[in-house]
């Protein structure tokens, strides 16, 4: 399932290119999530870098202080390491935090959309992501500031800047109970992301642009909402990680770029104080946090039942199940369509369940998005979304094989079918089955079966 499990434990942080103002700070690799306690691991730089390490990290933490308006309870030790020691914590808290099957499974629906190649190592590929813009982190469990040793003062300063504002949240509102991983609750967990890299995230631009100018009373919130996202979105693009499959990048930026206009939209109407009460009062869906409106009148999420498969045979059974939410549903239709039309598509979410099902070697994955009215008819805005996905697909994919005004699907030799429908408020796609066997994947379903499981699905609302 795309909830981004990797996202729990490492996101990157990619802010480049050239403004008028402000400058901004160089690329960074934010991890906020908890890790298990463990002692932390000795340097081996000289005492003397140890002790420069600690005066700035005191130094900086003060400047973060004063930029986030929050007082630190207690000083934030720190530790300096190579980059390969950093990606080996990570691996470490990846073994005992998350099941092996999270990952592998979400690289499983990855490759039943077609996002990623059949024949491509998801896990590896997420850490070599990871090390290619690592930087420093900042982690929970025992407080402690890791950093790299080869940085210079500017990018160990902006890695400071931004893992010192998560020791903050962590003190006063406990980051690593909030950021544990939670089976099915995939868009709660983006929700938790998306805040803590939001508010990190600003407050270190912040940091970034009194160091760059001091005196100036401009903030974050000054550069411009679109300059701000391209900044982050080029930066995933052009830099160390640029080939990495392009779903991957835009998972890992999302939570910076969406975290923090939302976090800008707060400081707009209330500065940091509409922040500590988003804290205190968090949005329960990414649809909350890309629109700040509905978290303002707490707009709950439709409850969505999850997509039965009798259809497909005996012998299934559900591998996972979770909540993509708005933000999954954006990520997911920018592979097939222009971000501002995933944007439009994704619109109107009101709730969602996917689940991802296996038989032996074989995989398929099914996914129920229902829309809520807004200014339109709830089935207005599914057959809105339906159409452009529709359209998107046949520039993307090429003509489907069966289309109507309610269903649309084409058969893959390697993947499946892979169809999409809509029935009334709800679009629904389905994906499989196929063979995943190690010898290749190869289609073990077709446009006929694909009519009936979504007649099922749709039966079964």
């Amino acid at each position: 399932m795309m909830k981004r499990a990797m996202v729990l434990v490492a996101s990157a942080v990619v802010a480049c290119g050239s403004t008028s103002t402000p400058p901004p700070p160089p690329p960074v690799v934010a991890i906020a999530a908890p890790a298990a306690s463990t002692p932390p691991v000795a340097s081996s730089t000289p005492a003397r870098e140890e002790s420069r390490q600690a005066r700035l990290i005191a130094r900086t933490l003060k400047r973060v202080e004063l930029a986030r308006g929050l007082e630190s309870k207690k000083p934030v030790p720190g530790v300096l390491m190579d980059r390969p020691a950093l990606i080996a914590r990570v691996k470490d808290h990846v073994s005992r935090e998350l099941p092996p099957e999270a990952i592998r499974d979400e690289g499983l629906a990855l490759q039943l959309f077609g996002f990623i190649p059949t024949r491509f190592d998801y896990e590896a590929a997420e850490y070599a992501l990871l090390q290619d813009q690592l930087a420093g982190y900042y982690e929970p469990a025992d407080g402690t500031m890791y950093m790299a040793s080869d940085l210079g003062d500017e990018e160990a300063e902006a890695t400071l800047a931004h893992e010192l504002v998560h020791a903050l949240q962590d003190q006063r509102w406990n980051l690593e109970e909030r950021s544990k991983y939670r089976p099915g609750d995939g868009d709660r967990s983006e929700v938790v992301s998306a805040l803590a890299e939001g508010d990190a995230t600003s407050a270190m631009f912040d940091v970034m642009i009194a160091r760059a100018a001091p005196g100036t009373a401009k903030t974050a919130v000054d550069l411009p909402d679109d300059v701000f996202a391209e900044q982050i979105r080029a930066g995933m693009n052009d830099g160390p990680g640029a080939s990495a499959p392009h779903v991957m990048r835009t998972s890992l930026a999302a939570p910076y770029i969406y975290g923090t206009l939302f976090v800008h939209a707060l400081r707009r109407r209330g500065g940091w104080d509409a922040v500590n009460r988003a804290w205190d009062n968090p949005p329960t869906t990414t649809e909350q946090i890309l629109h700040g409106d509905k978290w303002l009148t707490h707009e709950a999420a439709m409850p969505v039942t999850a997509p039965t498969f009798a259809v497909l045979g005996p012998g299934w059974k559900v591998d996972d199940e979770d909540t993509e939410g708005e933000l999954g549903a954006r990520i997911a239709f920018e592979e097939w369509m222009e971000p501002k039309a995933a944007a439009e598509a994704s619109s109107g979410w009101g709730g969602d369940r996917g689940v991802l099902v296996t038989s032996g070697d074989k995989a398929a994955f099914a996914w129920k998005l229902r829309y809520d009215a807004g200014n339109k008819t709830r089935d207005e805005r599914a057959a809105r979304a339906y159409a452009g996905l529709t359209r998107a697909l046949d520039k993307a994919l090429g003509p489907a094989k069966t289309s109507d005004a309610a269903f649309a699907c084409r058969e893959r030799g390697d993947r499946g079918p892979l169809a999409l429908a809509r029935v009334g408020a709800d679009v629904v796609l389905v994906l499989g089955p196929a063979s995943t066997s190690a010898s290749g994947w190869a289609s073990a379903g077709d446009c006929a079966l694909s009519r009936r499981w979504v007649r099922e699905i749709a039966a079964a609302r």
